[in-house]
C-alpha cells in the first residue's frame, strides 16, 4: 500500500513587511489541538503565490482549480479635483459603468465543423490574413501544369497544390495589444464627495472629487502564460521620479476626454489630477473560476482562510460579503447551517445585541463641525503717564 501524502501544515503566524512575525494565539478555553485562524483578504493569487513560502507551496500545492484560472487585468485609477460643489456640477453619488461586449461571446468553428464556444466579452486574439503572393500562385500553376505534361499522378499533384494553398492562405492568430479606447473601453466613474454628506462641512463647497478607473494597457502590464496566468506590473512606465511618462500623459488625455464626453458639465472644471496604480484585482470572474472546487473560504492549510472578492464578485459590497463568508468558515458553519438551520455569525450576534431604536430620519454620517478659533488673550497695556 502506498503512503498517503502528509497533510499540509497549519498556519501559525504572519510575517510582516519589516520581517517581524506575529504568532496566532490559540482561542481561550479551546482544546489543546485547536488552533487560531488567519483570514487573508488579498485573494488567492496574492496569498498563495506571494505570501506563502515557496517550499511549502511546492510541497503541499495550492487549492484545487487555482492553476487553471487567470488573474484579472490590473486597473489604473485617475483622481480628479473638480471646481464647484456636487450640486453645482449636477453629479450624484451613483457610479457610472461602461461594459463593452459584456454579453457578446465570440464563437469559432473548430476541427470537424464543431462549434467552439468563445469567452464572454470576446478574445484577446484577432485574425490576421497574410497577403497573397501572386508570383507564388503563378509558380504553383506552372509546376502543376508541368507535372501533368510529364505524366505525373494528377491526383497527387492536385493534393499537393491544395495543401500549399491551404498553408499560404491560412489565417494566423496574433496577440492584439490592449489599449484604452475613448468611448468604448471599460470604465468606472465615481464621485466620492457626492456620497459623503459630511464632505462639504469638512472641505467646503468649492471642490468635488472624481475617481475614474480603467483597465491597464499593455504598456503598463504584461500577461504571462503561467499556471495560473499572471500579470506583471510595470510601475516605472507610469511615473519616473516625480514626472509622468509620455505614455501615461497620453493616457491621461484620453481619459479626460472620455470623462468630459460622458459628463459634459465637468468641462473646464478640472483643477488637479493624479494617477495611481496599477492595482491588482484578484481572479477573473469567468465560468472556470466559479467551477473551481478549491475557491472557497477554507483552504487545505488548517487555520488559513481566504476572503474578499475572489469568493463572490469584484465589487466593494461583495468583498465585504467575502469577509462574512470567511468569518463563518472560521466558526465551522456549513451550507446546512446556513440554508436549513439559519445559523451564522449574523444570527449569533442577533442573539446578544439589542435591536436599534427606530429612527424617524435617515442615519447619516455625523457632520463635522470645526471648532471655533480661540482668540489670543488681549495684552495688558499700561499708561506711562499714569502715576
Amino acid at each position: 500500500t502506498s503512503k498517503k501524502d502528509p497533510p499540509p501544515p497549519p498556519c501559525t503566524g504572519v510575517k510582516i513587511g519589516d520581517n517581524r512575525t506575529v504568532k496566532v494565539a490559540k482561542p481561550a478555553g479551546g482544546d489543546k489541538d485547536s488552533e487560531g485562524a488567519i483570514i487573508c483578504m488579498d485573494g488567492f493569487i496574492y496569498t498563495f503565490l506571494h505570501l506563502m513560502p515557496t517550499d511549502i507551496r511546492d510541497k503541499y500545492k495550492v487549492p484545487r482549480g487555482l492553476p487553471v484560472l487567470t488573474e484579472s487585468r490590473p486597473v489604473i485609477k485617475f483622481l480628479f479635483a473638480l471646481k464647484g460643489s456636487a450640486e453645482e456640477l449636477n453629479v450624484t453619488g451613483a457610479d457610472y459603468y461602461r461594459l463593452p461586449s459584456a454579453a457578446l461571446p465570440v464563437d469559432e468553428v473548430g476541427e470537424g465543423g464543431f462549434i467552439k464556444c468563445g469567452e464572454i466579452g470576446g478574445s484577446d486574439y484577432k485574425e490576421d490574413e497574410p497577403e497573397k503572393d501572386s508570383s507564388s500562385e503563378k509558380h504553383r500553376g506552372k509546376t502543376s501544369k508541368k507535372e501533368k505534361e510529364e505524366g505525373g499522378d494528377k491526383e497527387e499533384a492536385k493534393e499537393e497544390d491544395t495543401q500549399e494553398v491551404t498553408g499560404m492562405e491560412a489565417s494566423q492568430k496574433t496577440k492584439k495589444k490592449v489599449k484604452f479606447d475613448t468611448g468604448s473601453s471599460w470604465i468606472h466613474v465615481s464621485f466620492p464627495s457626492a456620497k459623503d454628506p459630511s464632505f462639504s462641512s469638512c472641505h467646503g463647497n468649492n471642490v468635488t472629487t472624481c475617481v475614474v478607473t480603467i483597465e491597464a494597457d499593455d504598456d503598463f502590464v504584461t500577461l504571462f502564460e503561467t499556471k495560473p496566468r499572471l500579470y506583471a506590473v510595470h510601475t516605472d512606465k507610469l511615473v519616473k521620479g516625480n514626472k509622468m511618462t509620455g505614455d501615461c500623459s497620453r493616457l491621461l488625455e484620453r481619459v479626460m476626454k472620455d470623462l468630459v464626453e460622458t459628463f459634459p458639465q465637468v468641462e473646464n472644471k478640472i483643477i488637479a489630477s493624479e494617477i495611481r496604480g496599477p492595482y491588482r484585482r484578484g481572479l477573473t470572474h469567468n465560468p472556470e473560476r466559479f467551477a473551481a472546487k478549491g475557491i472557497r473560504a477554507d483552504t487545505p492549510y488548517p487555520g488559513l482562510y481566504v476572503g474578499g472578492a475572489d469568493l463572490t464578485v469584484n465589487t466593494f459590497s461583495d468583498s465585504i460579503l467575502g469577509g462574512w463568508l470567511a468569518a463563518n468558515a472560521v466558526m465551522g458553519y456549513s451550507v446546512i447551517d446556513h440554508q436549513y438551520l439559519e445559523k451564522s455569525i449574523t444570527s449569533d450576534l442577533a442573539e446578544f445585541l439589542k435591536p436599534p431604536f427606530e429612527m424617524e430620519e435617515e442615519d447619516l454620517a455625523v457632520p463635522y463641525v470645526p471648532p471655533e478659533p480661540v482668540e489670543p488673550p488681549a495684552e495688558e497695556t499700561t499708561d506711562d503717564n499714569e502715576s
